[in-house]
């Protein structure tokens, strides 16, 4: 009995111990968040539901102002080296979470079971040490939004969109990073990124993990930079063991270069720039679609008979002023164009991979506009934007859009600044089609309203960040 008693006494202080609660008293940590939500009309559509008046294939470019439901919440914890009155080490590890809603749905009023409801993503999860001991050395490795800066009116990361999970060096002006890609996923067909592998007779979904090598470098001027960037992507071979299946594919590359330069530009209300960037793309790194500029995500039909992208290839230009006039008005402009092909021979479209699609294997995007801010009041500012954005797909004729939007928007920090946040705005946007995007649905408000020159919106709505 005693000997029973001695253990069942042992298990009970062991499962104690293990089931001590672990306090939380680490006070180095930040949050930080990016947001905006709303309700709004599509006026003129049969259910006056929200849709954007964008043209198709271009997300945002072409304004924003029409978006849905969308907030980001950032976490940082803050590590202090052994030392920390020598050492200068920065050391964070940080998350970021993200959450939207798809199909219009608002996101007070659905959840992830809904149709079209909540979807959450992790695209940042890494570490980071900077300026090491001191030096002139970084490190990061994880998930991350590798990204430079964007076209803010547009929600367009142009030019060095690299996001993905991977690790980075960089030391002084010079950058080295890998960025992993791949995902299986069975519905990818441009080209997959998976495979049929034959295991003992059994058919297996295996990956092909594509991965991109980016080496960039910044040489700093009096009033500005210029940035020079290279990428190498590859997509290892997947081979099954039947050599005739359509599972079977060759190893791919594809190869990216590119400059941006941005300059500060002299004004009575600081933050003034200009910047402008050019990239060329070729193979399977001719991504830049869907208001995307990620090089990664290969664009257009594949060539069937090699399995390959090789004469694929894809040129992005962009411009992206910001000119604080006075304490009055300022304006935020941009203008951007793209044009790519896919590595069909095809001129309009092509099959892809699977045969469960045919693809458009040529397009064009040709986008600028401009939003000014008239200072009424510190804390009342008149917000007015004009965008024009073309899209051409394959042989088709060009579908075109002209847009108005006019917003009167409460900033109640109460400073004269573009950047300033948090916003809220009434908003009414006017979109003219022409006849080749109304006859066509060649938007997702026309695929509700049905075909016609006119589109209009009108909501309120929120914006916010905190960093």
């Amino acid at each position: 009995m005693k000997t029973k008693f001695t253990l069942f006494l042992t298990l009970f202080l062991t499962l104690g111990l293990f089931a001590q609660y672990r306090e939380v008293s680490n006070k180095n940590f930040s949050l930080g968040s990016y947001g905006r939500a709303g309700i709004g009309y599509g006026l003129g559509t049969e259910a006056e539901f929200p849709q954007s008046l964008n043209l198709n294939g271009m997300g945002s470019i072409g304004g924003r102002f029409e978006e849905n439901d969308y907030m980001q919440l950032g976490t940082a914890m803050h590590f202090k080296p052994t030392n920390a009155s020598k050492d200068t080490t920065k050391i964070n590890v940080q998350a970021l979470f993200a959450f939207y809603t798809t199909k219009g749905q608002l996101i007070g009023n659905v959840s992830d079971k809904s149709i079209g409801g909540i979807t959450s993503v992790i695209p940042e999860l890494f570490a980071e040490a900077k300026n090491i001991m001191g030096s002139d050395w970084s490190v990061w490795l994880g998930a991350r939004l590798f990204r430079g800066d964007d076209i803010h009116i547009i929600d367009h990361f142009y030019f060095d969109d690299h996001s993905g999970q991977g690790v980075g060096i960089k030391h002084k002006n010079t950058e080295f990073s890998v960025i992993f890609t791949g995902a299986i996923d069975t519905t990818s067909t441009l080209p997959p990124n998976f495979y049929l592998n034959i295991v003992n007779g059994t058919p297996t979904l295996g990956l092909r993990n594509r991965y991109l090598t980016i080496l960039e470098h910044t040489l700093r001027l009096s009033k500005g930079y210029v940035k020079l960037m290279g990428e190498f992507h590859r997509l290892p071979a997947g081979v099954a063991e039947d050599a005739t299946t359509k599972y079977s594919y060759p190893a791919d590359v594809g190869f990216v270069v590119g400059a941006k330069y941005q300059n500060r530009i002299s004004s009575k209300l600081p933050g003034s720039f200009n910047a402008v960037s050019a990239r060329y793309g070729t193979g399977i790194a001719n991504g830049g679609d869907g208001g995307s500029s990620r090089t990664f995500m290969t664009y257009g039909a594949p060539n069937l008979e090699t399995n390959s992208f090789r004469n694929a290839y894809s040129f992005a230009f962009t411009e992206t002023f910001v000119l604080n006039f006075n304490e009055k008005y300022s304006l935020n402009g941009y203008a951007l164009y793209t044009k790519s092909r896919g590595a069909s021979d095809e001129p309009n479209k092509g099959s892809d991979y699977l045969g469960k699609q045919m693809l458009f294997n040529r397009k064009q995007d040709i986008s600028f506009g401009a939003r000014g801010t008239w200072y009424l009041t510190n804390w009342l500012h008149l917000l007015h934007e004009l965008d024009f954005a073309w899209r051409k797909d394959g042989t088709q004729d060009f579908a075109q859009m002209t847009k108005f939007t006019i917003a009167p928007t409460l900033v109640p920090t109460a400073k004269r600044d573009v950047w300033e946040r948090p916003h809220f705005r009434l908003v009414y946007s006017v979109a003219h089609y022409n006849k080749f995007a109304a006859d066509n649905l060649y938007s997702s408000y026309l695929a509700q309203s049905g075909p016609k020159s006119w589109g209009q919106y009108i909501g309120v709505k929120t914006e916010w960040w905190i960093w």
